[in-house]
């Protein structure tokens, strides 16, 4: 609704001498929602028991659509009447919001009319009896003479929303923000007619080292909602939450578990491998694959050998998960006891963790590349074992997936390595055994089961290995073919 200027012919309107008595001070309107508009007059007399006088209506060029006398009376004020939306007073120059104060006082008693009207511009005209356009006889009583020109007179461009009942927009019902006889307490201003809530968690994700920790922050906010459509008594309290902890060495744990695995492969032979890992991270599971390879004396004296092997393993802990397909191939050449390997190690590594409530994926490729040296004298039945390895690790970076409170970037990385290799290699007949000490804190030790059928020799092997991340055991059978 809007308030428009008032004609001059109206304002000009003649009232009789009793004006200075005068009681109708209020006028306002209400929307039932079907397409009626009721518009009530106010009196500063309590009690009356009677209607008096008509209402007129005016469309946009001021012609007249209908007049009426006033049908309805009520002693409380009608419920939807909310001060300067759809209801006011008048300081004798114009229409100001509804008060008990100002503007003529308090209204006692109301009578109205209702009219079927459509959206537009319309002016609703009191005619007091003895008005020169009353069709009714009489003079106006003190209940009811209007207390001047203006309040005659209420010019509004009248909306769908005043229609339906909401005449202040807000998708509430005026009946429901001031109901019958509130429109008194209302004139002071919006009243609260609900109260609205929303709690945020606000989330702060940090790696470092092999943990991710996740700050949460719940902020919860509480206000009124007015009658006018605004928010009143705004209040704001924030409350630390217990932050979220999950690792993110998935990826760490399977390349640790597929070293140990490459550590024990011999690459002269035809075998299947299966190896169970137990980690001190919480994760758990098993490598399996197979080693297809051979070795060959040359006339010279030295043995080449080569291979290739496929490992698949899968590791699951802490509601963690992380597969490593890995393709290894390797070559190497011996003389003297003298030992000297290269491997290649290409791995496919596909993770899935869990955070709290959040959980991420993460596909990447790493490899791993070798060169060992290892000399193994022939003293007799035990023998030492002396090497070195050096090479290097590397791993794709990538950007996890899932959840974006949690999600890392995580960039390529590169580490070089080295460590020494001292132990015992034991030939007992149809039993041997190595016990093996690494100087980057590994630890193998394996015992066989070996028979030698002429051309093909028949082996078994049990290997038990010992990292810092955790323990590995694993299981090979297999053969030797002799070329």
């Amino acid at each position: 609704m809007k308030l428009k200027k008032i004609g001059a012919a109206i304002m000009a309107a003649s009232l009789m001498s009793s004006t200075a008595l005068a009681h109708t001070n209020s006028v306002g309107y209400v929307g039932d929602g079907t397409g009626n508009i009721t518009v009530w007059y106010g009196s500063w007399h309590d009690n009356t028991q009677f209607n008096e006088a008509e209402l007129k209506v005016l469309d946009s060029n001021d012609a007249k659509i209908t007049q009426t006398q006033f049908n309805l009376l009520s002693q409380d004020s009608p419920a939807g009447l909310i001060s300067g939306v759809n209801y006011f007073g008048s300081d004798g120059t114009q229409l100001i919001p509804y008060d008990i104060n100002t503007g003529g006082g308090e209204s006692y008693t109301w009578q109205g009319a209702t009219f079927t009207l459509a959206p537009g511009d319309y002016t609703f005209v009191y005619i007091p009896l003895g008005d020169t356009e009353s069709t009714l006889p009489g003079s106006p009583t003190m209940e009811w003479v209007p207390m001047g020109p203006i309040i005659r007179s209420l010019s509004i461009t009248l909306t769908q929303n005043d229609i339906n009942g909401d005449a202040n927009g807000n998708n509430i019902l005026d009946i429901n923000e001031v109901g019958v006889g509130d429109a008194a307490a209302a004139a002071s201003g919006p009243t609260v007619v609900s109260q609205g809530s929303s709690t945020v968690i606000g989330y702060v994700a940090a790696s470092g080292g092999v943990i991710q920790i996740v700050s949460r922050t719940q902020t919860d906010t509480t206000w009124d909602n007015m009658s006018d459509g605004t928010t009143q008594n705004t209040q704001v309290s924030t409350t630390e939450l217990t932050p979220f902890e999950g690792r993110v060495d998935q990826i760490a744990t399977a390349q640790d578990v597929v070293g140990s695995t490459l550590r024990n492969l011999d690459f002269d032979n035809i075998e299947g491998i299966r190896m169970n890992s137990k980690m001190k991270n919480g994760m758990t599971g098993s490598t399996k694959g197979a080693v297809v390879g051979g070795s060959k004396e040359l006339e010279n004296g030295v043995t080449i050998s080569g291979g290739f092997t496929r490992l698949g393993t899968d590791l699951s802990g802490n509601d963690d998960t992380v597969k490593a397909d890995t393709d290894v191939f390797a070559f190497g050449v011996e003389r003297d006891n003298v030992q000297l390997e290269v491997r290649r190690a290409n791995t496919d590594y596909t993770t899935t963790r869990t955070i709290g409530d959040f959980a991420n994926e993460s596909e990447t490729k790493g490899a791993d590349t070798s060169v060992a040296i290892t000399y193994a004298p022939d003293t007799g039945k035990i023998n030492p074992v002396f090497g070195y390895t050096r090479g290097k690790r590397t791993v794709d970076g990538y950007t996890e997936t899932g959840s974006i409170q949690t999600a890392r970037t995580v960039a390529d990385s590169s580490e070089m390595y080295g460590y020494g290799t001292v132990g015992l290699r034991g030939d007992l007949g149809l039993v041997d055994f190595t016990a093996m000490h690494h100087t980057d804190g590994v630890n193998d030790i394996s015992i066989g089961l070996e028979k030698d059928t002429g051309d093909v020799t028949w082996r078994i092997e049990t290997t038990r290995s010992m990292t810092d991340l955790g323990n590995t055991n694993a299981v090979s059978a297999g053969l030797v073919i002799k070329f």
